[in-house]
């Protein structure tokens, strides 16, 4: 199979990796569009028709519902409104003419967007990537494609619950710019920690701001400590896992590895000895309400003003209410 480019052959091996035989790629395939002289079409020239080539991606639980994928690859030029207006056709038509099948559309560009295209992609519903409302609006290749993957398995995983209201505009748009918007802090993330941040399962490079989001509001409901790491378990079956320098998180697979070992575990600020389950008396059933990361020392703030302090060999919990002296725990 030729592909045009790199990115439209890496795109395409995605596809087909999240979506197996349901993915395929069709180049020149010709649209005629009803009406030439519509918004819609503005960009288009010539007779109401127009050739393109597209990657389908379709999903074994939902047959009838389908995205259709567009690669641009423009350098270091971002994409225009022209572009979104002819994708916003084609998705159109081909809804128009599908006979039952229900098309979305998404457009891939790591150089990025220009504002005008924000309008045409929310009023039409196509997703972009990169995320057109963030700061930064152009990314590495590479990183648009981990985008592009976390989209698709998303999607995947979206599709066994009620998912009509993804057809409305702008349910997609925005359904795409939420999976995708933690990548702006991802990489300065990466030069700063290194790999600190990664996903359970995918294993995706990952950021403080996207672990924040996950764990803001989620109750702590189990702490286990091995050999290997730091284990704690957190309410809607999360988990937040410290490795050495790594810290892992996401969906709990219920994985613990090592030999239950006990870690130091230290109250107040100043560091007092404590028990563990004088610790965990404390903690579980705690909100978390903010977080930091210190380098060797990950705290998460939890309600009852309390901080939860996690280190590769140590535990600590202190309240910060003032007066100090009058809170010791």
């Amino acid at each position: 199979m030729k592909f045009k480019n790199e990115l439209e052959r890496q795109t395409f091996e995605i596809a087909q990796r999240v979506c197996g035989d349901a993915a395929f790629i069709e180049h020149n395939k010709t649209l005629r569009i009803e009406v030439a002289t519509s918004p819609e079409v503005a960009s288009f020239v010539g007779p109401p028709k127009k050739e393109i080539d597209v990657i389908t991606a379709g999903f074994e639980q939902s047959p009838d519902f389908k995205i259709l994928i567009s690669c641009k690859e423009y350098g270091r030029s971002k994409a225009e409104p022209a572009d979104a207006q002819e994708w916003a056709a084609v998705v159109k038509t081909m809804n128009r003419y599908s006979g039952g099948t229900k098309y979305l559309g998404l457009l891939v560009c790591p150089s990025g967007f220009t504002s005008g295209c924000e309008p045409w992609a929310t009023s039409h519903n196509l997703g972009v990537i990169p995320p057109l409302k963030g700061k930064r609006l152009s990314f590495p290749a590479d990183t648009c494609l981990q985008m592009f993957e976390r989209t698709l398995t998303a999607l995947n995983n979206r599709l066994y619950f009620q998912h009509d209201n993804l057809l409305e505009a702008p349910q997609f748009y925005e359904f795409v710019y939420h999976l995708t918007e933690a990548f702006e802090g991802r990489d300065e993330s990466a030069r700063e920690h290194g790999e600190r941040y990664r996903l359970l399962g995918k294993g995706w490079l990952s950021s403080f701001s996207e672990l924040f989001k996950t764990f803001k509001g989620k109750a702590v409901q189990e702490i286990k400590t091995t050999s290997v790491g730091v284990y704690i378990s957190f309410s809607d079956a999360l988990t937040f896992r410290m490795i050495d320098g790594t810290i892992l998180f996401g969906d709990d697979d219920g994985k613990v590895d090592g030999e239950s070992v006990s870690l130091v575990c230290e109250k107040n600020f100043m560091g007092e000895p404590c028990s563990t389950d004088f610790l965990k008396k404390l903690v579980l059933g705690q909100r978390v309400t903010s977080a930091g990361d210190w380098g060797d020392r990950f705290e998460f703030g939890l309600t009852d003003d309390l901080i939860l302090a996690v280190e590769p060999q140590r535990l600590q919990v202190y309240r910060t209410r003032n007066p100090v002296e009058e809170n010791l725990l």
